[in-house]
């Protein structure tokens, strides 16, 4: 149930007291809660995720150690992430965390081993491997005292193959790299914002400790390129580029899952580095958000749920407003409120962010499972769905949505918002939400190895996916974790995590004040939308309206349609190549 407004202002009331109190001290800006300690029942919960952790990953270890995944319900490995360990890399920066020194040498000890120059695989995501890799070897080496210089030695290697994804004199780099050609890309597909816009913390920190400059100058040329283009609405870009031209080449706007970390680094690299009006990044984001809330924000029509909100798609050729909000866009609240400290707790974002998260956990809330869907659909404002179709009305009207992917993945997004939501405002409610989750994940995820993805939330027995990714090690276990920890852990005021979730020490953590414009963010009416228009088919559809992407991994985002008209991530299982699993409906639990 969602907190009442007066509760609700309150709540706020009270993080401005304490942020006006702190800075008559300090003089610095501050994100957590200066009030935050760790209960013991909080101590309880943070040992019961950290068993759980370990017990995943020491079922990694035994049937899948040295792959990139493993394949929970027939227990083997898989690549997909260059086949040299990911779950490995990944988990580094969470075992540090944790406490588990051994668990972290062991991996680190393995990470400086890998040959990461050659790879088995015909392609490779320069953003995954970015985020994933190069983001989990440098906050492991920053973590663990700077000692490992190892790692570093590494990132270099994996870093000089990423930088082929630019072609010539293009500012956008190329996703798709031919790894063992060079690193020579793939020029036939666009690239995407979340793709070009998502290296720069990365490629700032392998600068700082390579000493070499022109990793971040890649990655800022990409993202200036971006931010100097001509936006869909002040600060909100479509989703693919043409790299010749550095112009969208489509109209397609969403926070969710292919633009959506171009988003978040514009605040987070700021944040790291202590840039404002000096630089675009900050600015640019404050943009997105005053165009957020006057074009994207709604509440669902029809539906007894008054108290919600959400962020729609975009796509003037498609009639404007799309009414669909994704697991992946569920990061968005988190990252508000982030932002609205930065601005000295800005009350328009930080209000709209809690709004947010409290809208996203909703659908955890509401489901059989308690556990949310990849995306979901409501009825927009003046009663449109614009395509996107609302099946179940009566689920609709008492949850205010309806279940489009009803897939879960083990995706962190909703419980890496709540982590803020906690340690921002101080509110131990958002414990006790990220308790029941990790209890449901717990008794719906469970299978024969570790935990796996499963293929319906709303099921009461849903059938076992045989997946689960790396950033369930990397992201969903440490934000759970993080929830419960002791607030010194990671703590936010000294600390800027990367969209997979490894942690970064932030270059200023005193800095007394962010100078950006922030103008007014009281609703505008937009421009009427043109005629709708025919998809060019470049994007994904279900029915005849642009969906997000699921991944920037080949065809792990294809959806295929069941006969009752929903979608399911159908490129799960034809990426693992797993001849002899059956399809989807075919999979129970524990077998």
């Amino acid at each position: 149930m969602l907190l009442p407004l007066s509760r609700n202002f309150a709540v706020l009331l009270l993080g401005l007291l304490a942020l006006s109190s702190h800075r008559q001290g300090t003089g610095a800006v501050q994100i957590q809660s200066p009030n935050l300690s760790q209960s013991p029942t909080s101590k309880q919960r943070a040992d019961a995720v950290k068993k759980a952790y370990v017990d995943s990953y020491n079922d990694y270890k035994k049937y899948a150690l040295g792959y990139d995944a493993l394949a929970p319900v027939s227990k083997k490995g898989v690549n997909y992430l260059g086949g040299w360990g990911a779950t490995v890399v990944d988990s580094l920066t969470t075992s540090y965390v944790m406490g588990l020194q051994d668990l972290f040498q062991e991996a680190v000890d393995f990470t400086k081993r890998i040959d990461f120059t050659k790879t088995e695989q015909s392609t490779i995501s320069l953003f995954e491997t970015n985020i994933r890799y190069l983001g989990g070897m440098l906050s492991a080496f920053e973590l663990g005292g700077k000692k490992e210089t190892k790692l570093v030695d590494q990132a270099k290697i994996v870093g000089d193959h990423l930088l082929k994804g630019w072609v010539g004199v293009n500012d956008l780099p190329f996703n798709t790299l031919h790894w063992n050609n060079d690193g020579q890309p793939d020029t036939n597909s666009k690239p995407g914002i979340a793709e070009a816009g998502t290296l720069l913390i990365e490629f700032d920190r392998l600068s700082k400790y390579t000493g070499d400059p022109k990793y971040l100058q890649y990655a800022e040329k990409a993202m200036k390129a971006i931010i100097n283009s001509k936006p869909v609405f002040p600060g909100l870009y479509a989703q693919n580029y043409d790299a010749s031209t550095n112009q969208a080449s489509n109209d397609y706007v969403t926070w969710g899952g292919g633009s959506d970390s171009f988003f978040e680094y514009l605040v987070k690299y700021a944040y790291l580095v202590g840039s404002d009006s000096s630089q675009p990044y900050l600015p640019t984001w404050v943009d997105s958000v005053k165009s957020s809330i006057r074009n994207l924000i709604t509440s669902p029509q029809g539906t007894d749920r008054k108290d919600l909100k959400y962020l729609t798609d975009y796509s003037a050729s498609n009639g404007g407003n799309l009414p669909r909000f994704s697991h992946l866009g569920c990061f968005v609240g988190g990252n508000w409120l982030l932002g609205s400290k930065m601005l000295g707790g800005y009350q328009p974002f930080q209000t709209y962010g809690l709004d947010l998260v409290e809208s996203c956990y909703n659908t955890y809330n509401s489901s059989t499972t308690g556990i949310g869907p990849e995306t979901f659909v409501f009825i927009g404002e003046k009663g449109g769905t614009n395509g996107v179709n609302v099946k179940d009305y009566n689920f609709y009207g008492k949850n205010g949505f309806d279940y489009e992917v009803e897939q879960y993945i083990l995706r962190p997004e909703v419980l890496e918002s709540v982590f803020y939501a906690y340690r921002i405002t101080g509110d131990q409610r958002w414990q006790d939400l990220s308790w029941k989750a990790f209890q449901s994940i717990l008794k719906y995820c469970k299978a024969p190895a570790a935990l796996s993805s499963i293929d319906s939330v709303k099921s009461s027995k849903p059938n076992l996916l045989d997946d689960s990714e790396s950033f369930l090690y990397a992201e969903t276990f440490k934000y759970i974790y993080l929830t419960f920890a002791d607030p010194s852990v990671v703590n936010l005021d000294r600390y800027v995590l990367n969209t997979e979730g490894h942690p970064f020490l932030i270059d200023q953590p005193g800095k007394a004040k962010y100078q950006v414009d922030l103008g007014d963010t009281e609703p505008v009416p937009s421009p009427p939308p043109p005629t709708p228009t025919s998809q060019n088919g470049e994007e994904e559809k279900p029915g005849s309206v642009p969906v997000p992407k699921f991944s920037s991994l080949p065809d792990l985002g294809k959806l295929v349609q069941k006969p009752d008209g929903s979608y399911l991530l159908g490129g799960l299982l034809d990426l693992l190549d797993r001849a002899s699993i059956e399809w989807m409906g075919n999979l129970e639990r524990g077998s």
